[in-house]
């Protein structure tokens, strides 16, 4: 039963991310399909057809494991060095900042909530 509860969470995200995807492919511009997915994600929650607990084993599986997700991205940025050079002290400037305000956030958030 468990299971197909965790699938069933599963399809309902991959569903929106295919839906992304499809949407993001027909736009007459590059948009990112992971942004699209994500803003259907909240409208659909916004308005109460997706509910919480309708993800929320899946989505509690994704964060506690964020970190494995973001190996693949290191690895491009790695395998992609050549277009950073003389531009890595940008680079990591925006990647301090970034990681600065994400600190701040969430120091903030757990005050507050």
């Amino acid at each position: 039963m468990i299971t197909m509860k965790i699938l069933t969470q599963l399809a309902i995200v991959f569903g929106i991310c295919l839906v992304g995807e499809c949407i993001s492919a027909i736009l007459p511009f590059t948009f990112p399909s992971s942004v699209i997915g994500m803003i259907i994600l909240f409208l659909l929650m916004l308005v109460k057809i997706i509910k919480e607990r309708h993800i929320k084993d899946v989505s509690q599986f994704m964060l506690k494991n964020m970190a494995f997700f973001f190996i693949p991205v290191a690895v491009s940025i790695m395998d992609n060095i050549t277009y950073l050079q003389g531009h890595i002290m940008v680079f990591l400037l925006i990647c301090i900042v970034i990681l600065l305000i994400t600190v701040l956030y969430q120091q903030f958030a757990f005050r507050t909530g």
